[in-house]
Formats: structure tokens, C-alpha cells, sequence
């Protein structure tokens, strides 16, 4: 699911984390390349998810290893 976004400068499309993760998949089953010309995206906003995706699971792995 996303949701388009439109201000006075411009707009944007806010995807939700399914969609992400779901998107992250297919990267990784076809390549970043293809996955992105196939969603419409830049290959960018699929490295940027990925790195946020990796640091959110760096961080509840220390939260973990504190409790």
C-alpha cells in the first residue's frame, strides 16, 4: 500500500513496510536492478530500504542481547 503525498514543493509516495519487505524479496530473487525497473522505483530507495531494514535488525539484536 502506498500513499501519495503532495505539498507546495513536491510530492512523494510513502510505501508501507509490506511493501518494502515484500520489495526487498524480489531484489534479492532478481537483482536490485530489475527488481526496481519492474516496481518503478531507483534502484536508490531499494538500497536505502535495505540498509534500514539491516540496521533495524542490528538494533533489536542488541536490545535482545541487553534484556
Amino acid at each position: 500500500m502506498s500513499t501519495k503525498s503532495t505539498g507546495s514543493k513536491a510530492s512523494y509516495t510513502r510505501n508501507s513496510a509490506e511493501y518494502k519487505q515484500e520489495s526487498l524479496k524480489l531484489a534479492l530473487q532478481v537483482g536490485v536492478a530489475k527488481a526496481a525497473k519492474q516496481l518503478g522505483l531507483h534502484e536508490s530507495q531499494l538500497y536505502a530500504w535495505r540498509k534500514q531494514s539491516e540496521h533495524a535488525q542490528t538494533v533489536s539484536e542488541r536490545e535482545a542481547s541487553l534484556a
